[in-house]
């Protein structure tokens, strides 16, 4: 008799539904695309995850907090894990979703404040900054997955230029605005926040096509367009924007992830076509699973 009543309660716990998963996503800046992605994200799939934001520095912030077991999945770009690879092992980082792609956006002043040649403080000639090329020597400054960028197209360059880090954006630009670095790297879909809120007095440094092929097996070309800067079809690269989690073996979680994951894939239509809503989406297609290794999951229906 105790055996039957036994089986029964287990038989009835296995009916039971799965406690709802909480998932903490490591986004970014507020306001920034990853952010406001997630956000108009939620708006859509909240019924069937339960989903937190966590405000971070950028991609390699995002990455410390999921491989440091802070949050359960979190976005960033594919050239960042592929620079971490070389150095730690990232078998257990999964690709839930691939994204876009994300454009590497190089801000200058338009005048740069630097003077090269002359003696001894006469016939000094103002340094204009025509492209990548043209930072050679100088220093550029970068945070967060931005930062990590700098450093592979340095390396893959072969372009002596000197990557500065900085805390985060905001710093970046004040130290772009005070002449303390010739140039910044910012990397995001565009159209970016951060660099869509400059003016006339900041351009965007090309990168030449000769650079752009020596970049291809880490970035594809592309191009930006940002009408307060007078920037028109510049020419620079792109790297993928990943939503990216840890493998899980426990049913709340794999069944949360997949579920996520399902409701992503099925609200990508609407949330292009849904006036204010961040302009990356026109670029998501259901069917890419990116370069970095999909997650096997059950079906999210």
């Amino acid at each position: 008799m105790k055996k039957i009543i036994l089986s029964a309660v287990l038989a009835a716990t296995a009916l039971l539904p799965i406690a709802q998963a909480q998932m903490r996503v490591a986004t970014g800046k507020a306001g920034d695309t990853y952010s406001s992605m997630l956000r108009q994200l939620n708006t859509r799939c909240a019924g069937d995850v339960a989903v937190v934001e966590i405000p971070s520095t950028g991609s390699n912030d995002n990455i410390n907090q999921l491989v440091g077991n802070q949050v359960n999945a979190a976005f960033t770009q594919s050239d960042v894990l592929w620079l971490r690879a070389r150095t730690e092992d990232l078998g257990d980082v999964k690709t839930l979703l691939a994204l876009h792609p994300e454009q590497v956006h190089i801000v200058a002043p338009v005048n740069s404040g630097l003077k090269e040649g002359g003696t001894m403080g006469f016939g000094a000639k103002a340094v204009v900054l025509t492209d990548l090329t043209s930072l050679a020597g100088r220093k550029v400054g970068a945070a967060g997955g931005s930062l990590i960028t700098a450093q592979v197209i340095r390396l893959q360059s072969e372009i002596p230029f000197q990557v500065v880090p900085h805390e985060n954006g905001d710093a970046v630009l004040k130290a772009l605005e005070a002449g303390q670095i010739a140039a910044a790297v910012f990397v995001g879909g565009a159209p970016l926040g951060t660099v869509s809120k400059l003016g006339p007095e900041y351009k965007l440094l090309p990168i030449p096509a000769p650079v752009v092929e020596k970049l291809k097996g880490v970035y594809r070309p592309a191009r930006l367009n940002y009408q307060r800067m007078n920037a028109a079809g510049v020419a620079t690269v792109a790297t993928d924007a990943l939503f990216v989690t840890r493998q899980y073996k426990t049913p709340k979680m794999t069944q949360g992830l997949a579920k996520l994951r399902q409701c992503a894939l099925d609200s990508v239509d609407e949330l292009k076509e849904t006036t204010g809503t961040h302009p990356a989406w026109r670029y998501v297609d259901p069917a890419n699973k990116g370069k970095w290794s999909w997650y096997d999951l059950p079906s999210g229906r």
